[in-house]
């Protein structure tokens, strides 16, 4: 018998139009993120719910979002452990990634393939192994993993994301487009989609066409980090390296209470390599570096961590070069003393 508990909870808190707080009861969980005018209904998610982890993971929870999911209906075995509980076993799994080193992931995969085996059904189970897999380039069992995942909750708009990215990685263009379409579809309040289907049209030479979307998404969230990126990549395209150096300099990451935005986080790769164009490396290291600090970010799952971390070395040396030539020219300005 299979871990059958959790309901539908995906289908109201994941990435809409803005962050928020909502309130149950006396208690605010700002972890969730709720759909533009939709209503709360605690009868939707009896038993468990699912969460979803900043770093693009889903976490099991118990009723209301609270405490820990329940048990399953039966039990399995991992080396000398007794698994009784899918959702902690899935968090448990899922904190050994969060705070280990990234030789940790192989050992994150096969506990949630051994998860798989006793739960092919659980959601998280499913979506989680299947990021890793991508993270792995791994990418026809990633698209496996997906198209599970899938099945098992088809409102959730995130997967067919995933499942689009990886269909272009395995140049299968047309299921590419078809899944972007279905996840604007399944969340028309949400960005990403549009965004990375201008990215498509932008990587095939069809600009006209890429700002379709990009003015698309301007009408969801104007403010949007990724809107910003959308229109800064396509200045990029256009060979416009200092007009998009502006639009990233003038994007701001957090709201105007100093709370994070939701954005893609190659933001920071495309802010680098715009940064070095026009020869600001010391913002190219700093972006660099920061897009590095998220290991487990999909963008890893098509460009290796040791590519970006040879550009920041570089875009490094060039900053300390900057900074020395400056500093001979400053000296040479001075007047020497009579």
């Amino acid at each position: 018998m299979f871990f059958r508990s959790f309901s539908l909870a995906l289908l109201f808190l994941f990435p809409t139009l803005i962050w928020g707080q909502k309130l149950i009861g006396n208690q605010e969980y700002p972890e969730l993120l709720w759909g533009k005018d939709q209503e709360f209904d605690t009868s939707d998610f009896p038993n468990g719910s699912f969460i979803y982890h900043n770093d693009d993971f889903i976490l099991a929870r118990g009723k209301l979002f609270r405490d820990e999911p329940p048990k399953s209906n039966g039990s399995f075995t991992y080396g000398t452990e007794t698994i009784t509980n899918s959702g902690k076993w899935n968090n448990d799994t899922m904190e050994l990634l969060f705070n280990g080193k990234p030789n940790t992931r192989l050992e994150v995969i096969k506990r949630l393939e051994a998860g798989v085996r006793f739960d092919p059904q659980f959601f998280p189970f499913r979506y989680n192994l299947g990021r890793l897999y991508s993270l792995e380039m791994n990418y026809e069992k990633a698209l496996v993993e997906f198209e599970y995942a899938k099945a098992e909750m088809p409102e959730y708009f995130k997967t067919y994301l995933h499942i689009a990215i990886l269909s272009e990685i395995t140049r299968q263009v047309y299921y590419a487009i078809l899944n972007y379409k279905l996840a604007v579809a399944k969340n028309p309040y949400d960005t990403e989609a549009l965004i990375r289907l201008a990215d498509h049209y932008l990587a095939t030479g069809l600009k006209n066409r890429a700002l379709l979307y990009l003015n698309k998404a301007l009408t969801i969230e104007e403010e949007s980090p990724n809107v910003k990126l959308g229109f800064a990549r396509l200045e990029m395209e256009k060979g416009n390296f200092h007009i998009a150096y502006k639009i990233f300099s003038r994007t701001t990451l957090t709201t105007a209470e100093g709370k994070p935005k939701p954005y893609d986080k190659k933001f920071h790769y495309y802010f680098a390599e715009t940064a070095s164009k026009v020869t600001d490396y010391e913002t190219a290291e700093e972006e660099y570096t920061k897009m590095l600090s998220f290991t487990n970010d999909p963008f890893f799952a098509t460009v290796s961590s040791k590519v970006i971390a040879r550009r920041r070395d570089i875009a490094k040396k060039f900053a300390e070069a900057k900074r020395t030539q400056l500093d001979d020219s400053e000296e040479e300005a001075v007047p020497a003393n009579e």
